[in-house]
């Protein structure tokens, strides 16, 4: 089973600062302008999984060498690792209701890269909302919530509230 791992995520310094970088090196395989990302960016980068701060032989911890990797850490510099507030299993509940025509899922939101190849570290999916997508996921549910009423609705109608006060994105993993 999947579990739904959601994390408020500064979407804005992230657009600005890693995204281009980020597309490119998974575009082309090439990772080296990651690493120096991460290089330079050390002090405010944590491990992925535990949210230690990364250590000066943080390389060890990459198992494969590749844009996903290397990525999963250099993304730590938007988000707490340790602040999940995911959906866990109750994702698919909602995910059911939630008509097919939408852009993008409420509870998910958007790939980064491409189609064939997207940002996904874990191989189970990675996905990205920025502020404004929050925002207008958050009204979307509220709407939902009052046709669909269920503990999981609520719940994800929390999350997204949580994101729109603190005025931020999202980043989705399982």
């Amino acid at each position: 089973m999947m579990e739904h791992k959601a994390f408020i995520f500064d979407y804005q310094k992230f657009e600005q600062e890693l995204l281009p970088i980020l597309q490119d090196a998974l575009a082309t395989g090439e990772c080296s302008a990651l690493i120096s990302f991460i290089q330079q960016n050390i002090e405010s980068l944590t491990d992925p999984y535990e949210g230690e701060p990364l250590e000066d032989d943080w390389e060890g911890m990459i198992e494969t060498e590749d844009a996903h990797q290397y990525g999963d850490f250099a993304l730590t510099k938007y988000y707490d690792p340790t602040a999940d507030i995911g959906l866990g299993s109750a994702w698919e509940s909602v995910q059911e209701i939630v008509p097919d025509d939408r852009r993008s899922s409420p509870i998910l939101g958007l790939i980064v890269g491409s189609d064939n190849d997207p940002f996904d570290p874990g191989k189970m999916g990675s996905y990205f909302q920025s502020n404004g997508q929050v925002s207008e996921s958050f009204g979307f549910l509220q709407q939902l919530a009052q046709e669909h009423s269920s503990e999981e609705v609520n719940e994800a109608v929390e999350l997204l509230q949580r994101a729109t006060q603190a005025q931020k994105g999202l980043y989705v993993t399982f």
